[in-house]
């Protein structure tokens, strides 16, 4: 299979709904209605820095992936960091490379946005990621620790 990777268009909506519903299927996870068209609708203003691409299929012209980032700043560094937060390619379509692409295209954006390193994260039980990210990133020895208010 062959993607290109390109930003996401107003177009797209269908299709990102339906694999951001796998998605948060996925990690067991229910977003209301109004953050989803929320933050679909901040990608597409050029007012927010929150950015998404998507991997399309180059034959069926269907998109079949889509990875969220944001730059920010940091206090360990006077450039900005970008923050990988939502990467997922449809079951069909892993393990032929949209993945990767899509995280180099990050890394691509994160550079000429001025950022010096991309990080993100993972649940413990995501292995067919890990697998992938080993390959491409280095594992840091961070725990993540969350209050819900």
């Amino acid at each position: 299979m062959s993607v290109q990777i390109r930003p996401i268009e107003g177009a797209d909506k269908a299709a990102w709904d339906s694999l951001w519903d796998q998605y948060n299927q996925f990690y067991k996870r229910t977003i209301p209605a109004n953050v989803t068209i929320t933050t679909f609708s901040r990608f597409l203003d050029e007012k927010y820095r929150m950015y998404c691409v998507v991997a399309v299929d180059s034959e069926s012209n269907d998109v079949v992936g889509f990875a969220t980032y944001y730059p920010h700043q940091s206090t360990s560094t006077i450039d900005e960091v970008a923050y990988l937060h939502d990467l997922f390619v449809e079951h069909g379509a892993r393990n032929k490379g949209a993945g990767r692409q899509l995280i180099e295209r990050v890394y691509r954006e994160a550079k000429t946005l001025g950022c010096d390193s991309v990080y993100w994260h993972t649940q413990y039980f995501n292995h067919r990621a890990q697998l992938l990210y080993t390959k491409v990133a280095n594992r840091t020895d961070f725990v993540q620790y969350q209050k819900n208010f």
